[in-house]
């Protein structure tokens, strides 16, 4: 039987992961502009009268910029991550299970439902279905909602190669694939911060508890430039490399400096040109 303190630790743990990828996700450059977020989750589309008919145009962001926020919002969606977001309302749910504030229920009430949206299995539409065939034929494909093409796409072309998602999505093609999943994934980035907002207001009001390093803690890189001070030895290839660094490393081992004053820049290596570098 699991005690009380294990399934408020489980809880804990799982909400603890949940803040943390809310934070990478927020962090994407989709979400700096949040307008722009919101108009392209909302799957809207411009119409065009000219004498060749009605055009209907709809503008995505490069599907590279779409596809790494797939990635960072991927763990939310799989029942075996500690940050899928069912365990997160059910945590919420065991934890503030005390709490008889009608505003704090109106929230996790409209959660529940807002997250229902997302189901990787689901084959309801969302905002639109396709069907392909031609004007002068009679036999139409299928239809096919937008569900099943957003996550296709991801779970077929981006984080996996879904066999099944993509031979039946195969006759739309990624285009149709990435066109259903751009909207998707902007939703999903939405509804993420959405919740991490909540969980933050949550702990304003005293009703929950997590440590301060959560939302302290460095989740993105921001400077993909690493410089560093050390110490360089080098020695012959070969030589094998200390156990550790501290202490006398050997006498095959030279260490990097600054040449003398007046002397070629080759003194700095007291070693042959096959040497290979270890740092300290």
């Amino acid at each position: 039987m699991t005690s009380k303190p294990d399934v408020e630790q489980r809880h804990l743990t799982r909400l603890s992961a949940f803040v943390l990828r809310a934070r990478r996700v927020k962090a994407h450059s989709l979400y700096e502009d949040f307008e722009a977020l919101e108009r392209i989750g909302n799957v809207p589309f411009e119409f065009e009268i000219s004498a060749d008919g009605v055009w209907m145009t709809q503008r995505l962001p490069p599907e590279e910029v779409v596809e790494s926020a797939a990635a960072r919002v991927r763990p939310l969606l799989l029942k075996q991550e500690d940050a899928y977001f069912q365990h997160t309302l059910t945590a919420l749910g065991w934890l503030l299970r005390d709490t008889d504030r009608a505003d704090v229920a109106q929230v996790l009430t409209g959660l529940r439902k807002e997250w229902a949206e997302f189901d990787p299995k689901g084959r309801d539409t969302l905002a639109y279905s396709v069907q392909t065939g031609r004007v002068d034929e009679e036999e139409v494909s299928p239809m096919i909602s937008d569900n099943v093409l957003a996550f296709a796409w991801i779970y077929g072309d981006v984080v996996h190669g879904d066999t099944e998602r993509l031979a039946e999505t195969q006759q739309h093609g990624v285009r149709e694939r990435y066109r259903a999943a751009a909207p998707l994934v902007c939703r999903l980035i939405m509804q993420t911060t959405a919740t991490l907002h909540v969980i933050e207001w949550l702990i304003g009001l005293g009703l929950l508890s997590l440590p301060d390093e959560l939302f302290e803690r460095e989740v993105v890189v921001t400077d993909p430039v690493f410089r560093e001070q050390g110490q360089v030895h080098l020695a012959p290839v070969g030589t094998k490399v200390p156990e550790s660094l501290n202490g006398d490393l050997g006498p095959e081992w030279r260490r990097l400096t600054l040449p003398a004053p007046g002397k070629p820049a080759e003194s700095m290596f007291d070693v042959d040109s096959t040497d290979t570098p270890t740092q300290e």
